[in-house]
């Protein structure tokens, strides 16, 4: 498992346990086992006996470290979010004399293979969060972030020539953020109707491709 249970994304709220002692063993374990109980169960069917069963504790050693389960969700969802933003990170600061065609298509693939290590954890956030508004709150504030660091890019590029004008760069960042995370949720579902893994890159590439550089995809996963 990669997941370290640290807080996440630089600038994002710490998790809303009560405890952030980062070495603390007790709440290693807790985290440790819901990861694992959720690749296989839902955050809705699983009890906090379950999670404190899993963990080798007792159910008054969870209270004094989360008030809920739905707080060890979040926790959890600030602990993979750091993974998923280091793996976006050539689509907010490409670096010098990389082409945007490279950048994009190396992000596309690092964030497909964090969904595939950690998307039943985004997949049960998404579940969850219409029915939890500290979590709902959570989740939006992440993708704000990511929304923002990709419209800033995307003013950059259109500043130096590099990007087509279009729509406001925030309103098309948000557009290309929430499809490619609907995408990836219903990926990670194994839904009949997802896109195949083997056309995720390509598809995803071309849509920031086309939509903010006006560019045609060639990349390798197109020749493969």
């Amino acid at each position: 498992m990669a997941a370290s249970f640290s807080n996440g994304l630089n600038g994002t709220e710490p998790r809303a346990g009560r405890r952030n002692l980062k070495g603390d063993m007790r709440e290693q374990a807790i985290l440790k086992g819901a990861y694992e109980t959720l690749r296989t169960e839902s955050m809705r069917t699983v009890s906090i006996d379950d999670l404190t069963k899993n963990a080798g504790l007792s159910r008054s050693s969870f209270y004094f470290y989360f008030e809920s389960k739905w707080q060890v969700l979040s926790a959890l969802l600030s602990s993979v979010t750091d993974d998923v933003f280091k793996a976006s990170a050539m689509i907010f600061d490409r670096p010098a004399g990389v082409s945007p065609e490279v950048a994009i298509e190396h992000a596309v693939s690092e964030v497909i293979d964090v969904w595939e290590r950690h998307g039943h954890i985004l997949r049960e956030v998404g579940d969850a969060a219409a029915a939890e508004p500290a979590l709902q709150a959570q989740w939006d504030k992440i993708l704000g972030g990511f929304i923002d660091a990709a419209a800033a890019a995307i003013e950059r590029d259109r500043a130096a020539g590099v990007a087509i004008d279009g729509p406001p760069a925030r309103s098309l960042a948000a557009a290309l953020m929430w499809m490619g995370e609907r995408n990836l949720g219903v990926m990670s579902m194994r839904s009949a109707n997802a896109i195949r893994m083997e056309d995720m890159v390509e598809t995803v590439t071309t849509m920031w491709l086309r939509t903010v550089f006006g560019l045609e995809y060639a990349g390798t996963s197109k020749n493969t």
